[in-house]
């Protein structure tokens, strides 16, 4: 064809006028044809739902890496889609005792200086065995800069609490949701076990053999 886009323009309108035409015969034929099928006591193929469950679509993903029809690398990487998501948030939480925390009567430079010797800009505010939220170096500094008296407690943002058992997946929905970086893990007694971040379970969706590292 010499000019196919002027050719397809000028076609096109004669195409659909011929598929609105048949539109309704196809389907007559469709419904005659799945109730034919019916009688039969079979489902027509067309509305039946494929559904696959994790394991046989991981089984599928290795018979394909063993067949060469995809990488090992692929492989990983859509296996690690899969599974990863439904990791509990307890094989990736920081440890309580690793966890940087500061006092509620914390002042603006006992919290700088805290997370200049954790190395870390997000830190934990207790008041006792309570959890009031996280304070970020930046708000102290700020703080400071404007010549603000300000405690720990003012600076205070609240933290999701989330349980061992609880998902991967379902970690970094409640995050975004409550639009916050870090979350704490809990048990079923209340207890703090740890800690978990954002980035830390998005770099394990990716790399899942990356160990979590703390809050920064």
């Amino acid at each position: 064809i010499a000019h196919p886009e002027r050719s397809a323009m000028l076609l096109s309108p004669a195409f659909r006028a011929v598929v609105n035409a048949v539109r309704p015969l196809i389907r007559l034929m469709n419904w005659i044809s799945n109730g034919l099928v019916r009688l039969c006591r079979v489902t027509p193929r067309d509305e039946l739902t494929s559904v696959h469950n994790r394991d046989q679509l991981t089984h599928l993903i290795e018979e394909s890496e063993r067949l060469g029809l995809i990488s090992k690398g692929d492989s990983g990487l859509m296996t690690r889609s899969l599974t990863e998501p439904q990791a509990p948030v307890s094989t990736l939480q920081i440890p309580a005792e690793r966890i940087a925390t500061v006092p509620a009567d914390a002042g603006l430079d006992e919290v700088l200086a805290t997370a200049a010797e954790a190395d870390r800009t997000r830190l934990l505010v207790r008041d006792g065995e309570e959890i009031l939220g996280s304070v970020h170096a930046r708000d102290a500094l700020v703080a400071r800069a404007r010549s603000r008296a300000a405690l720990a407690r003012d600076l205070a943002r609240p933290v999701p609490e989330l349980a061992p058992e609880e998902t991967a997946a379902h970690a970094v929905e409640q995050l975004r949701e409550r639009r916050a970086t870090i979350a704490v893990v809990r048990d079923g007694e209340g207890r703090l076990t740890g800690l978990v971040s954002l980035d830390d379970l998005l770099a394990r969706l990716l790399h899942p053999q990356t160990p979590p590292e703390a809050a920064s």
